[in-house]
């Protein structure tokens, strides 16, 4: 599973919306002053940052299982 194409382009993803979420919070605290940009930033970075942690876990376990030595 790690060294297939879709997997690794959801963990892009995942991590592109991370960035993207902390970029909009930032934006939110610092250009436009509104605190629900900063809320919802954080939100979807956060959910992101979960569900990237978690794939990343999974494809670790996965690994382990088939004995690659590459993730």
């Amino acid at each position: 599973m790690p060294r297939d194409g879709i997997y690794r382009t959801i963990l892009w993803v995942l991590a592109l919306t991370v960035v993207a979420g902390a970029a909009f919070a930032i934006l939110g605290a610092t250009a436009a002053r509104d605190p629900v940009m900063v809320r919802v930033g954080a939100g979807v970075a956060l959910v992101a940052g979960v569900i990237y942690a978690f794939f990343r876990r999974l494809g670790a376990k996965q690994s382990q299982r088939r004995g690659d030595s590459n993730e």
